[in-house]
């Protein structure tokens, strides 16, 4: 400790104000090294974080680590709880996936508070989800320090596309944010881009080295719904006219975990009706056992997924067994076991596969009812038609799906979980929504608010497009779904040079 003492005083560490402290926490690291429990240890964050500094500063920059909520651990959640409440850096509302904040945010905060005078400004690279984040960003971007000192954003950095770290896919910003003031919107948001036909920039390069490869532009950042929404970045106020309230809700599509149990591909179709059906256990995270099994055709449907949605067609690939009533509701157990015998032996097999799935809501859900009850499925998802589009993705690529001729029945299409969709009863009325949602104007809208990645696309996405109610009568709103149709059938045609002009009559 002596050692370390006089190396910490040469290097302007240590001061007669704070040597007692550093004294005493370098002895109980060094415990800890021999005992081997070398690490990051929670509790030095709460009583010791700035340990090692006199007095505050008029700048602090840094690299906070990033991690995600998930990734922490148990003892260390519990242990930094106290900070998270006190800088109140949990989510505001309560919204449906996406809501785990990153380790990353109580950097920030608790550097503000301990290292900052009033008036004194700090620079942190920080992960994007700060800003676009629905859940997460909720708490962080209050501002503030938790009941105390307010913090000014002075300007938001977008470095996402350039991808600084080498051999790290994260998406890169940078915050600059100033104690005792008030934020005031919009903020300047700068997005920092690699110049067109650069591929790759060495991390190794200084800035003046870097700078011929890379261009600038400036945006102006508000919040996209209340004081503490996703942040909408916009350069022209124009695409702020298409905001506004939304009569149509999305939603998610049908949890189906797991998948290797669910996802069937059909071997034959028999003469009595029945199917020849093999599961897909290739396509989830869990070890199940490949069958092939005789089934009945009722409870079997087309699924999509994601990745099956092109914008203007969708190509079904897989069946999924849905063993749920029209209303969403689950068969009785009983009623399964009469009247489809063999898909209730087929599901049986895999009975402590389905009650194991790792997906929370899944799981009560099968807790609560049936061993082979899903999640999220409900009248809705049997509607007529269904305007479809994948997320977690960096566009919308949307369209209409409907009964398909599956070869032993016509049946209706079932949007699995990777998809969002709005459910419909009218056809024009699908198009139509089809045509708002797949034209560019809307498309940049989103993308102004909501970033490439998990959370794009969403349901809660779709609540700030401001879209009226179909009316048959509205000339405009006609045209619109007659151009969707028009697409559709294009598409399937493979008409591609037709559609750009149909897209951009769509646009106008």
């Amino acid at each position: 400790t002596d050692e370390a003492l006089e190396r910490f005083k040469t290097e302007g560490l240590v001061f007669s104000t704070n040597e007692d402290i550093v004294r005493d926490f370098y002895d109980q690291l060094l415990k800890l090294e021999n005992e081997n429990k070398n690490g990051i240890w929670a509790r030095f964050l709460k009583n010791s974080f700035a340990p090692m500094i006199a007095g505050k500063f008029d700048f602090v920059v840094g690299n906070p680590p990033w991690i995600i909520w998930e990734s922490i651990s148990k003892e260390y959640r519990n242990a930094t709880l106290s900070l998270w409440n006190k800088f109140k850096l949990f989510p505001i509302t309560k919204s449906y996936g996406f809501s785990k904040p990153d380790f990353s945010m109580l950097f920030v905060y608790a550097s503000a508070d301990y290292y900052l005078k009033d008036g004194g400004k700090l620079g942190f690279l920080i992960t994007q989800e700060i800003y676009k984040s629905k859940g997460a960003g909720e708490g962080f971007r209050r501002f503030k320090l938790g009941d105390g000192e307010d913090l000014r954003l002075i300007k938001a950095i977008d470095l996402v596309s350039i991808q600084p770290f080498e051999g790290a896919v994260n998406k890169t910003a940078a915050i600059i944010i100033k104690k005792g003031e008030k934020t005031q919107y919009p903020v300047p948001y700068f997005v920092w881009r690699k110049r067109e036909g650069i591929n790759k920039i060495s991390t190794d390069y200084l800035l003046e080295e870097a700078l011929p490869f890379l261009q600038k532009r400036e945006y102006k950042a508000r919040p996209i719904d209340s004081n503490y929404g996703p942040f909408q970045t916009y350069s022209s106020e124009r695409l702020l006219n298409i905001q506004g309230i939304n009569y149509y809700k999305a939603k998610y599509g049908v949890e189906t975990k797991p998948y290797g149990v669910f996802w069937v591909q059909i071997n034959k179709i028999l003469s009595d009706g029945t199917l020849i059906v093999s599961n897909m256990p290739e396509k989830g995270r869990l070890s199940i056992d490949k069958v092939k099994e005789r089934v009945e055709s009722d409870l079997l449907f087309p699924a999509i997924r994601g990745s099956d949605i092109k914008r203007w067609i969708t190509k079904n690939v897989i069946f999924t067994i849905l063993p749920h009533e029209k209303n969403g509701k689950p068969l009785e157990e009983n009623y399964l076991k009469i009247n489809f015998p063999r898909t209730y032996a087929y599901l049986i097999k895999f009975k402590q596969d389905l009650l194991n799935v790792n997906a929370k809501s899944t799981k009560k859900t099968r807790e609560q009812k049936v061993f082979y009850a899903m999640f999220g499925i409900d009248r809705d998802t049997f509607s007529n038609f269904k305007v479809v589009w994948g997320y977690m993705n960096s566009d919308i690529f949307a369209s209409v799906i409907s009964d398909i001729n599956t070869g032993f029945s016509y049946k209706r299409t079932i949007p699995l979980y990777t998809t969002c969709f709005f459910p419909m009863d009218n056809e024009y009325e699908a198009h139509y929504l089809c045509a708002i949602i797949n034209s560019t104007p809307v498309r940049d809208f989103i993308k102004s608010f909501s970033s490439a990645g998990r959370g794009f696309g969403t349901p809660s996405v779709m609540e700030h497009v401001g879209i009226p109610k179909f009316d048959p009568q509205n000339a405009l709103h006609l045209k619109l779904a007659e151009i969707s149709k028009q697409c559709h059938q294009l598409k399937l045609e493979g008409k591609d040079e037709e559609i750009k002009k149909l897209e951009k009559e769509n646009d106008a």
